[in-house]
């Protein structure tokens, strides 16, 4: 029976395991659909797995494998390809569907889930496994060419040549081939899309899934939406679990005044937030600012974060708002009634005078929650009261991947959104600011943030 050039196209993408997960998928449709497209896939499973073995005993003479597909298409009727047929609704597997699809790059200090594993470099990697990684690092080396290497403690399960589920852990992918373009990892939140590039993939636990482009540029699909979100070189994004799809933005300034960055706008004076619209207070409900007059200087007053505009230098500590060492802090901001909340920015900056890679206070750190009622519930030193709606989670030092104080960059925003056009509907905004390390004096020291820009719609 004659099968179109798109059939024969997926069903030879399928069993080279190059196929994309949108591919395998309508692969998996129209097998369910076309009697006969089974019967020639299984016809083309026992003919390929025969091909197979004489090209393996025959190295020295065989053509690669993509040469033979299109030697033997001439054979269509006999030759549709795919791997798998369905029967009760279940998929009964054929030769090519574990067939190996990578295989174990570089390996160093693995530590293995199962204590029986024996993995060594060069060992195959087949369609379907799962790599289970308690510690250390390990490469998987794709037959697409692409790299992704694993980060302990690490879950991936590798679905084709052309990418994988990461259900929890941090990995890196380096997409470099024209035959890699196109390489996806997908988590519980989001799916991401290589347009040749690096990146970086991280899965939490709880769902809440982070991306960091190195070079090049991705694609981010959030579950559920339609929208992508394009990333690249240096933008970082995270998604958290849950009807809200929240995203986290984050990007590295121009280092001036003007607060300049790749896609998230300066501080604004006409945010809803904004001490000129006359809607909201903002107050200190837990921890208390710094006031010691010795260096970085005594801590600016709250409406600093609320009057339109960022610090005017590098170390300006007047012109932000920062706890006192060592501390948390509660910063609470009233919007005077409840209104639907689109997007939140953050912008701090910090560079110390005299020692350069001391940038420890411009790292942003906190997590944000929303109340939506007149009498916001209370919270504690250490926890939020039940009531309090969690919205984002920010640590621009793991999105930035910092090593060294060098690498941390000086000035930093933060703009938290939602796929859905709103964050919801608060009256209250939390902020729980975390300290930092300080790479100089070893001590907790706390961000110099400059402004907090809301915008929303009554």
């Amino acid at each position: 029976m004659n099968r179109t050039e798109h059939e024969l196209e997926l069903m030879r993408r399928y069993l080279e395991g190059v196929a994309s997960l949108e591919e395998t998928q309508e692969l998996e449709s129209l097998i369910v659909k076309d009697a006969s497209l089974r019967q020639d896939f299984l016809r083309y499973t026992h003919l390929d797995s025969a091909l197979a073995g004489v090209r393996r005993s025959q190295p020295s003479v065989v053509a690669p494998r993509r040469s033979v597909w299109l030697s033997w298409r001439p054979l269509a009727a006999a030759a549709a390809a795919a791997a798998v047929l369905f029967a009760a609704g279940w998929w009964v597997q054929f030769g090519g569907l574990h067939r190996e699809v990578a295989r174990f790059g570089a390996l160093q200090d693995c530590r293995w889930v199962d204590a029986k594993l024996n993995v060594a470099q060069g060992d195959g990697v087949r369609r379907g496994q799962r790599v289970e990684l308690a510690s250390g690092s390990v490469e998987i080396e794709f037959r697409s060419g692409a790299v992704a290497t694993l980060l302990g403690p690490c879950i991936f399960e590798v679905e084709s040549a052309m990418g994988g589920f990461l259900t929890l852990g941090q990995m890196k992918t380096r997409a470099a081939t024209p035959e890699s373009k196109g390489f996806t990892v997908r988590t519980r939140t989001a799916r991401v899309v290589d347009l040749g590039t690096e990146f970086v993939t991280c899965a939490e636990a709880d769902g809440l899934s982070r991306v960091e482009v190195t070079s090049g540029e991705v694609v981010v699909h959030v579950v559920g939406e339609r929208t992508p979100q394009h990333l690249q070189r240096g933008d970082a994004l995270s998604v958290e679990a849950g009807s809200a799809q929240v995203i986290a933005r984050i990007e590295s300034g121009d280092e001036t005044p003007a607060f300049r960055f790749p896609t998230i706008e300066p501080p604004s004076d006409r945010d809803y937030a904004d001490a000129r619209q006359g809607h909201a207070v903002m107050r200190l409900d837990r921890g208390e600012l710094r006031k010691a007059p010795s260096p970085p200087g005594v801590s600016g007053p709250l409406e600093a974060l609320l009057d339109g505009r960022a610090q005017s230098g590098k170390d300006a500590p007047g012109e932000s708002v920062f706890m006192a060492d060592g501390t948390s802090g509660w910063l609470q901001l009233d919007l005077g009634s409840a209104v639907s909340i689109t997007k939140i920015n953050t912008y701090s900056w910090h560079q110390a005078l005299k020692v350069a890679d001391n940038r420890v206070r411009a790292v942003q750190q906190f997590v944000l929650y929303g109340f939506a009622g007149d009498a916001p519930p209370a919270i504690t030193e250490e926890r939020v009261s039940a009531g309090w709606v969690p919205i984002a989670r920010v640590n621009t030092d793991k999105f930035f991947h910092i090593i060294e104080g060098t690498d941390r960059p000086a000035q930093q925003a933060c703009s938290i959104s939602s796929t859905r056009g709103t964050l919801g509907r608060y009256r209250y905004l939390l902020w729980r600011v975390q300290p930092s390390r300080s790479p100089i004096t070893h001590k907790l020291n706390n961000t110099f943030y400059g402004e907090l820009d809301v915008y929303a719609q009554p």
